[in-house]
C-alpha cells in the first residue's frame, strides 16, 4: 500500500513538473461583451491557437471566434519563484449569430492583446486581455455592433 501511494504520489509531481511544456489548454474568458469557454492549443513557446465559445453581447447572442497568437515577449526573470510573466497578441475572426436589434448572423475580424503570467508550481494562467471584434450584422438589415469593441477581460486557462 505505501508503495502504491508513493508512486502515484510521484506521478503526480511529474505530471505537474512537466506540465508547462504541454501542447493543450482549456479555460474561461470573463469579458466586456464575452463570456466563453476557450481552447489552446500551443505550437510551440512562441505561439498558439486560441478558441472560444460562448455568449456574446452579455446573452444576446452566441459567438465563436478563432486567434493565432504570439507570445510577444515573456519575463522569468520579474518574479522567478512564482510565475513567469507574458504580453501576446495575434488576430483571426469570429462567426455567430445576434438576437437583439438586429437578427441575423454576425461575424469580422478579431484581435487580441493580453498581459498575465504563468504560475511555476501550478499551470495555470492568469491574464487581462482585450479581445475587440468588428461584429458585421448580416440578416434583417447590415449593421456593425460596437458591443464587439467592449471586450475587455479576464482569462484564466489550465495547461495540461
Amino acid at each position: 500500500m505505501k508503495k502504491l501511494l508513493l508512486g502515484a504520489i510521484c506521478s503526480l509531481m511529474a505530471l505537474t513538473a512537466g506540465a508547462q511544456q504541454t501542447k493543450h489548454a482549456l479555460g474561461v474568458h470573463f469579458g466586456g461583451s464575452t463570456l466563453d469557454l476557450e481552447y489552446q492549443y500551443h505550437f510551440s513557446q512562441r505561439n498558439f491557437l486560441d478558441v472560444t465559445a460562448g455568449v456574446f453581447d452579455l446573452g444576446d447572442g452566441f459567438s465563436m471566434q478563432g486567434v493565432y497568437n504570439w507570445n510577444i515577449r515573456q519575463w522569468p526573470q520579474w518574479t522567478p519563484r512564482f510565475a513567469t510573466w507574458k504580453f501576446w497578441g495575434g488576430f483571426g475572426g469570429g462567426i455567430g449569430f445576434y438576437d437583439a436589434d438586429h437578427d441575423g448572423m454576425i461575424l469580422g475580424p478579431v484581435g487580441t492583446l493580453g498581459f498575465g503570467f504563468t504560475l511555476k508550481d501550478i499551470p495555470l494562467t492568469i491574464g487581462l486581455d482585450y479581445r475587440p471584434m468588428v461584429a458585421f450584422v448580416v440578416g434583417d438589415d447590415f449593421d456593425v455592433l460596437d458591443s464587439g469593441f467592449k471586450n475587455i477581460g479576464v482569462t484564466l486557462t489550465y495547461r495540461f
